[in-house]
Protein backbone atom coordinates (compact mmCIF):
# COMPACT_ATOMS: atom_id res chain seq x y z
CA UNK A 1 0.00 0.00 0.00
CA UNK A 2 1.30 2.86 -0.99
CA UNK A 3 2.03 5.94 1.65
CA UNK A 4 0.36 9.34 1.59
CA UNK A 5 1.73 12.14 0.13
CA UNK A 6 3.14 13.47 3.00
CA UNK A 7 6.66 14.17 4.93
CA UNK A 8 7.48 10.82 7.08
CA UNK A 9 10.03 12.41 9.16
CA UNK A 10 13.45 10.82 7.77
CA UNK A 11 17.13 12.21 7.70
CA UNK A 12 19.98 11.52 4.44
CA UNK A 13 22.78 13.07 4.74
CA UNK A 14 26.37 12.44 3.47
CA UNK A 15 29.17 12.87 4.88
CA UNK A 16 33.44 12.73 2.78
CA UNK A 17 36.03 10.77 3.52
CA UNK A 18 37.49 12.24 6.30
CA UNK A 19 41.32 12.88 7.81
CA UNK A 20 43.32 10.53 6.66
CA UNK A 21 40.67 8.14 5.02
CA UNK A 22 40.85 10.47 1.50
CA UNK A 23 42.60 7.48 -0.57
CA UNK A 24 40.10 4.62 0.65
CA UNK A 25 36.54 6.20 0.97
CA UNK A 26 34.69 7.64 -1.42
CA UNK A 27 31.74 9.11 1.05
CA UNK A 28 29.69 7.70 3.97
CA UNK A 29 25.81 7.90 4.27
CA UNK A 30 23.69 8.16 7.09
CA UNK A 31 20.39 7.68 6.85
CA UNK A 32 17.54 7.03 9.50
CA UNK A 33 13.93 6.79 8.89
CA UNK A 34 12.56 5.72 12.48
CA UNK A 35 9.24 5.11 11.61
CA UNK A 36 8.85 1.22 10.94
CA UNK A 37 5.75 1.44 8.51
CA UNK A 38 7.04 4.19 6.70
CA UNK A 39 9.97 2.24 6.38
CA UNK A 40 8.71 -1.02 5.62
CA UNK A 41 6.47 0.54 3.07
CA UNK A 42 9.71 1.31 0.83
CA UNK A 43 11.93 -0.70 -1.83
CA UNK A 44 15.59 0.27 -2.21
CA UNK A 45 17.04 -0.65 -5.31
CA UNK A 46 21.24 -0.43 -6.10
CA UNK A 47 22.35 -0.89 -9.49
CA UNK A 48 25.83 -3.05 -10.02
CA UNK A 49 28.89 -0.82 -8.61
CA UNK A 50 32.38 -1.82 -9.10
CA UNK A 51 33.00 0.26 -5.54
CA UNK A 52 32.59 -2.04 -2.09
CA UNK A 53 30.08 -1.07 0.62
CA UNK A 54 30.44 -1.11 4.25
CA UNK A 55 27.13 -1.45 5.76
CA UNK A 56 25.80 -1.42 9.15
CA UNK A 57 22.40 -1.45 10.33
CA UNK A 58 21.92 -0.14 13.65
CA UNK A 59 18.44 -0.80 14.11
CA UNK A 60 16.41 -3.27 12.40
CA UNK A 61 17.81 -5.78 9.84
CA UNK A 62 17.89 -4.98 5.59
CA UNK A 63 16.44 -8.37 3.41
CA UNK A 64 17.48 -8.65 0.13
CA UNK A 65 16.53 -11.65 -2.42
CA UNK A 66 19.60 -13.62 -0.41
CA UNK A 67 18.83 -13.13 3.32
CA UNK A 68 18.60 -10.78 6.03
CA UNK A 69 21.63 -8.40 6.75
CA UNK A 70 22.44 -6.25 9.88
CA UNK A 71 26.67 -5.51 9.45
CA UNK A 72 27.54 -6.48 6.07
CA UNK A 73 30.16 -5.86 3.27
CA UNK A 74 29.20 -5.69 -0.12
CA UNK A 75 32.17 -6.24 -2.87
CA UNK A 76 31.98 -5.53 -6.50
CA UNK A 77 28.59 -6.50 -7.69
CA UNK A 78 27.84 -7.02 -11.14
CA UNK A 79 23.84 -7.45 -10.97
CA UNK A 80 21.13 -5.32 -9.21
CA UNK A 81 20.09 -5.79 -5.72
CA UNK A 82 16.99 -5.34 -3.99
CA UNK A 83 16.20 -4.76 -0.73
CA UNK A 84 13.58 -4.04 1.96
CA UNK A 85 13.53 -2.88 5.46
CA UNK A 86 12.48 -5.21 7.94
CA UNK A 87 11.41 -2.14 10.49
CA UNK A 88 12.76 1.19 11.14
CA UNK A 89 15.97 1.85 9.72
CA UNK A 90 18.87 3.29 10.80
CA UNK A 91 22.33 2.63 8.72
CA UNK A 92 25.46 3.66 8.10
CA UNK A 93 27.40 2.96 4.79
CA UNK A 94 30.69 3.60 3.57
CA UNK A 95 31.56 3.67 0.03
CA UNK A 96 35.13 2.52 -0.28
CA UNK A 97 37.71 3.01 -3.43
CA UNK A 98 37.17 -0.05 -5.70
CA UNK A 99 41.36 0.02 -5.97
CA UNK A 100 42.05 1.20 -2.36
CA UNK A 101 39.62 -1.04 -0.49
CA UNK A 102 41.61 -4.04 0.51
CA UNK A 103 43.89 -1.80 2.40
CA UNK A 104 40.75 -1.45 5.39
CA UNK A 105 39.28 -5.25 4.17
CA UNK A 106 42.90 -7.14 4.18
CA UNK A 107 41.39 -9.09 1.14
CA UNK A 108 41.13 -8.62 -2.75
CA UNK A 109 37.79 -7.72 -4.61
CA UNK A 110 38.27 -11.09 -6.04
CA UNK A 111 37.57 -12.87 -2.66
CA UNK A 112 33.84 -9.99 -2.66
CA UNK A 113 32.97 -10.40 -5.98
CA UNK A 114 28.86 -10.68 -5.95
CA UNK A 115 29.54 -11.16 -2.14
CA UNK A 116 27.57 -9.72 0.75
CA UNK A 117 29.58 -10.98 3.84
CA UNK A 118 28.85 -10.39 7.66
CA UNK A 119 31.69 -8.03 9.19
CA UNK A 120 32.38 -10.43 11.67
CA UNK A 121 34.02 -12.64 8.93
CA UNK A 122 36.51 -9.65 8.81
CA UNK A 123 37.30 -7.78 11.60
CA UNK A 124 35.83 -10.55 14.32
CA UNK A 125 32.40 -10.65 15.91
CA UNK A 126 33.75 -8.17 18.90
CA UNK A 127 34.50 -5.57 16.67
CA UNK A 128 32.03 -5.72 15.04
CA UNK A 129 29.28 -5.79 18.04
CA UNK A 130 31.12 -3.13 19.51
CA UNK A 131 30.60 -0.72 16.23
CA UNK A 132 26.70 -1.74 15.98
CA UNK A 133 26.31 -0.65 19.63
CA UNK A 134 28.26 2.53 18.92
CA UNK A 135 26.31 3.54 16.31
CA UNK A 136 22.78 2.78 17.56
CA UNK A 137 23.86 4.87 21.43
CA UNK A 138 25.55 7.72 19.29
CA UNK A 139 23.10 10.45 19.34
CA UNK A 140 23.43 12.42 15.80
CA UNK A 141 24.86 11.23 11.86
CA UNK A 142 27.70 13.40 12.90
CA UNK A 143 28.48 11.46 15.59
CA UNK A 144 27.75 7.84 13.99
CA UNK A 145 30.39 8.93 11.14
CA UNK A 146 32.80 9.97 13.35
CA UNK A 147 32.16 6.47 14.80
CA UNK A 148 32.65 4.58 11.61
CA UNK A 149 35.42 6.68 10.72
CA UNK A 150 37.35 5.94 13.85
CA UNK A 151 36.50 2.27 12.73
CA UNK A 152 38.40 2.33 9.50
CA UNK A 153 41.44 4.50 10.79
CA UNK A 154 41.97 2.04 13.21
CA UNK A 155 42.44 -1.24 10.38
CA UNK A 156 43.75 0.95 7.40
CA UNK A 157 47.25 -0.86 6.44
CA UNK A 158 49.16 -1.68 4.01
CA UNK A 159 47.71 -2.43 0.72
CA UNK A 160 47.20 -6.19 -0.97
CA UNK A 161 45.70 -5.08 -4.50
CA UNK A 162 48.55 -5.87 -7.76
CA UNK A 163 50.06 -2.61 -8.36
CA UNK A 164 49.30 -2.37 -11.78
CA UNK A 165 45.25 -3.27 -11.60
CA UNK A 166 45.24 -0.40 -9.26
CA UNK A 167 46.20 1.67 -11.80
CA UNK A 168 43.85 0.32 -14.24
CA UNK A 169 41.00 0.32 -12.37
CA UNK A 170 41.88 4.20 -11.91
CA UNK A 171 42.32 4.97 -15.23
CA UNK A 172 38.92 2.67 -15.88
CA UNK A 173 36.91 5.34 -13.91
CA UNK A 174 38.37 7.88 -15.36
CA UNK A 175 37.68 6.88 -18.60
CA UNK A 176 34.95 4.32 -18.71
CA UNK A 177 34.75 4.22 -22.53
CA UNK A 178 38.62 3.48 -22.95
CA UNK A 179 39.54 0.39 -25.02
CA UNK A 180 40.68 -1.89 -23.33
CA UNK A 181 43.75 -1.85 -26.27
CA UNK A 182 43.99 1.47 -25.34
CA UNK A 183 44.54 0.86 -21.71
CA UNK A 184 46.96 -2.05 -21.75
CA UNK A 185 48.91 -0.01 -24.06
CA UNK A 186 49.13 3.33 -21.60
CA UNK A 187 49.90 0.93 -19.32
CA UNK A 188 52.72 -0.98 -21.23
CA UNK A 189 51.64 -4.50 -20.70
CA UNK A 190 50.28 -6.56 -23.46
CA UNK A 191 46.14 -6.70 -23.63
CA UNK A 192 46.01 -10.61 -22.80
CA UNK A 193 48.59 -10.20 -19.52
CA UNK A 194 46.30 -7.42 -18.80
CA UNK A 195 43.53 -9.08 -18.66
CA UNK A 196 44.73 -11.85 -16.70
CA UNK A 197 46.01 -10.15 -14.24
CA UNK A 198 42.87 -8.06 -13.82
CA UNK A 199 40.53 -10.96 -13.09
CA UNK A 200 42.58 -12.96 -10.98
CA UNK A 201 42.78 -9.69 -8.62
CA UNK A 202 38.95 -8.73 -9.05
CA UNK A 203 37.26 -11.97 -10.20
CA UNK A 204 36.09 -9.85 -13.12
CA UNK A 205 37.31 -8.97 -16.24
CA UNK A 206 39.11 -5.01 -16.87
CA UNK A 207 36.44 -4.99 -19.47
CA UNK A 208 32.95 -6.15 -17.10
CA UNK A 209 34.47 -3.43 -14.84
CA UNK A 210 34.45 -0.62 -17.20
CA UNK A 211 30.78 -1.52 -18.60
CA UNK A 212 29.98 -1.57 -14.99
CA UNK A 213 31.33 1.99 -14.13
CA UNK A 214 30.40 3.32 -17.65
CA UNK A 215 26.32 2.29 -16.85
CA UNK A 216 27.08 3.99 -13.21
CA UNK A 217 28.31 7.51 -15.66
CA UNK A 218 25.64 6.93 -17.59
CA UNK A 219 23.13 6.99 -14.16
CA UNK A 220 24.61 9.88 -12.69
CA UNK A 221 24.17 11.73 -16.08
CA UNK A 222 20.78 10.71 -16.23
CA UNK A 223 20.22 12.20 -12.46
CA UNK A 224 21.59 15.29 -13.42
CA UNK A 225 18.99 15.90 -15.67
CA UNK A 226 20.37 15.08 -19.03
CA UNK A 227 18.00 12.90 -21.37
CA UNK A 228 19.20 9.25 -22.29
CA UNK A 229 20.15 10.31 -25.93
CA UNK A 230 22.38 12.68 -24.64
CA UNK A 231 23.49 10.16 -21.62
CA UNK A 232 24.46 7.59 -24.36
CA UNK A 233 26.35 10.28 -26.29
CA UNK A 234 28.41 11.44 -23.72
CA UNK A 235 28.87 8.23 -21.88
CA UNK A 236 30.01 6.17 -24.64
CA UNK A 237 27.62 4.23 -26.02
CA UNK A 238 27.59 3.75 -29.48
CA UNK A 239 23.84 4.90 -29.37
CA UNK A 240 20.47 4.78 -27.19
CA UNK A 241 20.07 1.26 -28.16
CA UNK A 242 23.35 0.39 -27.01
CA UNK A 243 23.08 1.74 -23.91
CA UNK A 244 19.15 -0.03 -22.78
CA UNK A 245 20.69 -3.54 -23.90
CA UNK A 246 24.03 -2.86 -21.58
CA UNK A 247 21.54 -1.79 -18.82
CA UNK A 248 18.89 -4.39 -19.17
CA UNK A 249 21.70 -7.36 -18.98
CA UNK A 250 23.30 -5.38 -16.04
CA UNK A 251 19.87 -4.78 -14.22
CA UNK A 252 17.61 -6.62 -15.58
CA UNK A 253 14.78 -3.68 -16.32
CA UNK A 254 14.95 -1.06 -18.55
CA UNK A 255 16.45 1.97 -17.74
CA UNK A 256 13.30 3.92 -17.48
CA UNK A 257 11.69 1.43 -15.57
CA UNK A 258 14.51 1.46 -12.89
CA UNK A 259 14.74 5.28 -12.82
CA UNK A 260 11.36 5.73 -12.53
CA UNK A 261 10.75 8.95 -10.35
CA UNK A 262 8.00 8.51 -7.12
CA UNK A 263 5.03 10.08 -7.07
CA UNK A 264 5.81 10.69 -3.09
CA UNK A 265 7.16 14.24 -2.22
CA UNK A 266 9.39 12.67 0.24
CA UNK A 267 10.64 9.98 -1.50
CA UNK A 268 11.27 12.10 -4.56
CA UNK A 269 13.64 14.08 -2.11
CA UNK A 270 15.78 11.56 -0.94
CA UNK A 271 16.19 10.53 -4.48
CA UNK A 272 17.00 13.60 -5.23
CA UNK A 273 19.49 13.73 -2.37
CA UNK A 274 20.87 10.14 -3.81
CA UNK A 275 21.38 11.65 -7.26
CA UNK A 276 23.42 14.62 -6.02
CA UNK A 277 25.84 11.94 -3.52
CA UNK A 278 28.48 9.26 -4.51
CA UNK A 279 25.27 7.08 -3.96
CA UNK A 280 23.42 7.90 -6.89
CA UNK A 281 23.27 4.49 -7.71
CA UNK A 282 20.66 3.69 -5.15
CA UNK A 283 17.18 4.49 -5.41
CA UNK A 284 14.74 4.74 -3.24
CA UNK A 285 11.06 3.37 -4.32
Amino acid sequence: MALPDKQTPRSSQFFGAGEGLGDIVESLWDADLDDAAAACARTIKVLPTPSPVLIVHYRAPMASQRGVYKRTINGMHTRAAVLKPSGSLGVVSVRLKADAADRVLGVKPADLLDASIDLSDIFGDGAAALLEEQLAEAGSAAARVTCMRDFLRTRTGPGRLDPLVAQAMRAIRRDPAISMRRLAGDLDIGERSLQRRFKAETGASAKQFARIERMQRAVAARRAGSDWADVAHATGFTDQAHLIRDFRTLACASPEAFCRQSSIANVRAWNAELAASDFYNTFVA
